[in-house]
């Protein structure tokens, strides 16, 4: 019973994935055109800072600046 649930797990993702338009982009591609601007961005900024915590510097900037967010 637990294999069933696992192949309705399986294909529930795959069907998520199919709705996503960067799903078939080779990974340099993906985060090319997703990640690394909004990275550089904030990596800039934090070499301009230079926070005693730069990982919580970053982190909160990419919150704040995330492009995708609703």
């Amino acid at each position: 019973m637990a294999d069933k649930d696992d192949s309705k797990q399986i294909d529930h993702d795959k069907g998520a994935k199919d709705d996503n338009p960067h799903a078939s982009l080779p990974i340099r591609s993906y985060l090319d055109s997703t990640v690394v601007p909004i990275l550089l961005q904030g990596l800039s900024e934090l070499s301009q800072e230079r926070p005693d915590d730069p990982v919580d510097f970053l982190g909160n900037y990419l919150i704040k600046n995330n492009p995708n967010r609703k």
